[in-house]
C-alpha cells in the first residue's frame, strides 16, 4: 500500500462508504507522534446526521484495523462537512463557483496567505480566481492552495425586536 495516508485510507473506505449510498467528501489525517485523528467526511444528497455517522464509523473501523494504514494510534472522526465545507477537489470547489470562500496559501503571494471572496471560477490550467469585497482579483494555483473552505452566508434577521426588549432603561 503506497501513497499518502489519506490515498490508503481512500482505498479502503471507498466502497463501504458507496455502499451506504453516501459520498466520500474527503478525508483529512492530523499525526502526532504518538496519537493522530483520522477525520473522514461524507455526504449525501439528503444531507447526513448523527446515526449515519456512526453507522459509518462501526462499519469502517474494522476495515481501517485490518488494514492498518496508519502507524501510530489515532482517533477516528465521521462527520458531514459542514457547511463551512473544506473544497477538498477541484470538481468541489466547482460547485462553489458565485459563492464566498477562504483560502489559506501554502507559499504566500503578494506577501499575503489567507484570501477570502467570491469564488470566480477554476482555469483549466488549475488557476483559481477568488474576487474580494474590493473587486481586486487574486489568481493563486489550485495546488498552491492548502485549505479552501466554503463560508457560509446567513441571511439577516429582518424581524424587529419586540417593544422594550433590549432596552434596561425602559421600564416595562
Amino acid at each position: 500500500m503506497a501513497g499518502t495516508v489519506e490515498e490508503r485510507v481512500r482505498e479502503i473506505v471507498s466502497p463501504l462508504i458507496e455502499s451506504m449510498g453516501l459520498e466520500l467528501w474527503g478525508i483529512r489525517y492530523r499525526g502526532g507522534r504518538d496519537h493522530g485523528v483520522l477525520q473522514i467526511f461524507v455526504d449525501s444528497e439528503d444531507g447526513v446526521n448523527a446515526d449515519k455517522c456512526g453507522e459509518l464509523a462501526d462499519l469502517i473501523s474494522p476495515a481501517l484495523d485490518v488494514a492498518d494504514p496508519i502507524g501510530p494510534a489515532y482517533t477516528l472522526e465521521v462527520s458531514s462537512p459542514g457547511m463551512d465545507r473544506i473544497l477538498f477537489t477541484r470538481d468541489q470547489a466547482l460547485r462553489y463557483v458565485g459563492e464566498l470562500v477562504k483560502a489559506e496559501l501554502r507559499i504566500p503571494q503578494d506577501g499575503r496567505r489567507r484570501i477570502q471572496g467570491t469564488l470566480k471560477g477554476i482555469g483549466d490550467d488549475g488557476m483559481v480566481v477568488i474576487e474580494e469585497d474590493g473587486g481586486a482579483q487574486i489568481e493563486a494555483a489550485f495546488s498552491n492552495i492548502a485549505v479552501m473552505r466554503a463560508v457560509p452566508v446567513f441571511k439577516q434577521n429582518s424581524k424587529k425586536a419586540p417593544e422594550g426588549a433590549g432596552n434596561p432603561e425602559k421600564e416595562v
